[in-house]
């Protein structure tokens, strides 16, 4: 059959990015010529997500137009598949590694005895009873996971593959906690995570793991020609630290956490409550637990030497950190991340700005350079430490030196008018903005990592100096750096038009936000507008629909360099406030609620060093021994 283009043309939509418009020196009018062209399909990425909080099902309460995980990964599927270009067609990949019991939840796997349902998710018979999508692998979860962690050993797992989308995408799914994976009354683990995590996750050829076979790399170069693994979405619990550990632990898996380019280091997407919220609503031993929990966890993923060693040495990697209750946080992540492929790959369809491509990747490396030199380790710089230093027995130890930059994100979502106005010279769009964006979205993403008595606006002319640039000598700032990003689903031509010029000076925003923070706008702020011609919902009768915005919708995304000598200080300052009766009639720290049967344990010790976990044991000890003196201090115990 010869490709009927007549009838092709009926399918594209005459609105969005697929508008005709009038032809110019730069551009096509006819959308069919700017867009479609002999598309090659490839895989970019995988994305894994530990844990289950990135998508349980609370997450669901605070997206707009995802209700369930399968929509989440259709809209991740479609808008990725959506982004592509005259030469080829893009998407991921996603696996899901998580506790026992939250498959149901997911509505992701089904055990051999059941049947499906025809209106389930995934495999249920959609239109003309064809399902949506087609199940691939049988039984792969659970080789070489310890004994009994499953009574029903056989999983269904499903492969992502949309009709319409030139590309599968495999969806693999991994579950492997033992029965006794949760905590006793103490709040110790029953099983000891290096019984069945080392095993479930590091595999070589001869006794490969479900996840090797998974993400099998040699083969995937071949028939993909794929980069390996770029992101990693997590939480500071349990199941995301442990399996990050037995993967840093495994050489086969380290292999595959590939080489991102400078523009798109190694990420770790990090989820959480705000600081104070947790805090308040957690009953004494908890909270403290998590306290020095989460504090070690961060200091783990910031300071580790494996983890700085992934994706080549001099590579600079991020932890980013949102915030749990943020709305629509799946849809602009799934954004985000397309815009930084497109950043990579197909640059000239999807950028609108002053700078061109060269001098745009100079000055974001140069930028990046330059605070990460204020942070991380590198041949001339020292770095900050994580946890300054402590006394532990007679000896004062130096908290471990941070590699990784720590930054946390906030999303909005605009309407377009009010993002046009902003190219307005003469309006106070502008201003407007960038107030809303400090105020709102950069105080909710802040939250996280730092108490919200620290964020509040001061009175005077700059009020949120305390937190961009302190007057005082010994005062730390705690954001070095503020990036924002305008993604506008719609096509470059076609913003050209409306904006009447071919980049937009934001040069009124910086100037706001110096007289707002009283950072010097040029090294302190950059904002760029980025056109991602594919993301809007074009509506039920299209082929771009369940993108989660609409036309006339942008996302604005905050992202702000933090402090981490800062981060670490605020985190364990509130476990020095309170002293606590012990067992035996004398005073305590927090730090001894929750760690003295720790911390007297040797056997333990050897058995966490010998399985590689020095370093997250390390920081354990300087969390305990930091809280513990600094309260003995303040109390006079």
């Amino acid at each position: 059959m010869p490709f009927d283009h007549e009838e092709f043309l009926k399918y594209i939509p005459q609105h969005g990015p697929w508008e005709p418009i009038h032809a110019t020196d730069d551009t096509k009018a006819d959308p069919r010529t700017r867009y479609i062209g002999p598309g090659r399909p490839k895989l970019l990425n995988t994305n894994l997500i530990l844990g289950s909080t990135w998508i349980e099902s609370e997450r669901f309460k605070f997206e707009r137009r995802i209700e369930t995980l399968s929509d989440f990964l259709k809209q991740k599927t479609v808008v990725n598949a959506n982004m592509w270009t005259p030469k080829q067609l893009v998407t991921t990949q996603t696996f899901f590694f998580c506790s026992t019991g939250d498959e149901e939840r997911l509505g992701g796997s089904l055990l051999t005895g059941e049947t499906v349902g025809a209106n389930h998710p995934f495999l249920g018979g959609g239109e003309e009873g064809l399902a949506e999508w087609e199940p691939v692998l049988w039984g792969l979860g659970h080789r070489g996971v310890v004994p009994d962690s499953d009574p029903q050993d056989k999983v269904y797992y499903p492969s992502l593959m949309h009709r319409g989308v030139a590309f599968n995408n495999r969806l693999g799914w991994i579950r492997y906690s033992p029965a006794g994976f949760g905590k006793d009354a103490s709040g110790y683990l029953m099983t000891k995570p290096t019984t069945w995590i080392h095993p479930a996750v590091d595999g070589n050829r001869d006794t490969a793991t479900s996840f090797n076979l998974l993400v099998n790399l040699p083969d995937r170069r071949i028939s993909f020609g794929e980069e390996g693994i770029t992101d990693v979405y997590m939480t500071t619990g349990k199941t995301s630290l442990y399996t990050m550990m037995g993967m840093m632990s495994s050489s086969t898996v380290r292999q595959m956490f590939g080489a991102g380019s400078e523009m798109v280091p190694l990420e770790f997407h990090c989820i959480e409550p705000g600081l104070d919220e947790w805090i308040k609503n957690a009953s004494d031993e908890d909270k403290y637990a998590r306290l020095f929990e989460v504090t070690a966890c961060l200091g783990y993923m910031l300071t580790d030497p494996k983890v700085g060693s992934l994706g080549g040495a001099a590579k600079r990697r991020r932890l980013l950190m949102y915030p749990h209750d943020q709305g629509n946080l799946l849809t602009c992540v799934n954004a985000s991340q397309v815009a930084d492929h497109a950043l990579k790959s197909n640059y000239a369809a999807t950028v609108f700005t002053k700078l061109d491509q060269a001098d745009f990747m100079n000055r974001v490396a140069r930028r990046y350079k330059a605070y990460a030199d204020l942070v991380t380790a590198s041949d001339f710089a020292k770095g900050a430490r994580w946890i300054s230093q402590a006394m532990i027995g007679d000896d004062k130890i130096l908290g471990p030196n941070v590699h990784s930059i720590l930054a946390v994100r906030g999303y909005d979502i605009l309407n377009l008018d009010e993002y046009m106005e902003s190219f307005n010279d003469v309006s106070a769009a502008p201003e407007r903005l960038i107030r809303r964006v400090v105020q709102s979205v950069a105080t909710n993403a802040l939250k996280t990592l730092y108490p919200m008595d620290m964020l509040g606006e001061s009175s005077g002319a700059q009020p949120f100096s305390h937190i961009f640039a302190p007057q005082g000598s010994n005062e730390q700032a705690l954001v070095y750096y503020t990036d924002i990003r305008f993604l506008v689903p719609t096509s470059i031509d076609k913003l050209r038009m409306i904006t009447g010029s071919r980049g937009a000076d934001r040069g009124r925003m910086r100037e706001a936000y110096g007289q707002m923070t009283g950072a010097d706008p040029m090294t302190g702020l950059s904002i760029i507008d980025l056109c991602l011609p594919f993301l809007a919902d074009l509506g039920e009768e299209s082929w771009q629909t369940g993108t989660g915005l609409n036309e006339d919708e942008i996302i604005v995304e905050v992202t702000m360099a933090v402090n981490p000598a800062i981060v670490w200080k605020e985190l364990l300052e509130p476990t020095t406030r309170e002293i606590f009766d012990l067992p035996k009639g004398k005073k305590g720290t927090a730090a001894n609620v929750w760690g003295d049967m720790f911390m007297t344990n040797d056997a333990l010790h050897e058995k966490m060093t010998k399985d590689g976990q020095g370093h997250y044991l390390n920081l354990l000890r300087l969390c305990y021994n930091w809280s513990n003196d600094k309260a003995h201090d303040i109390h006079g115990l």
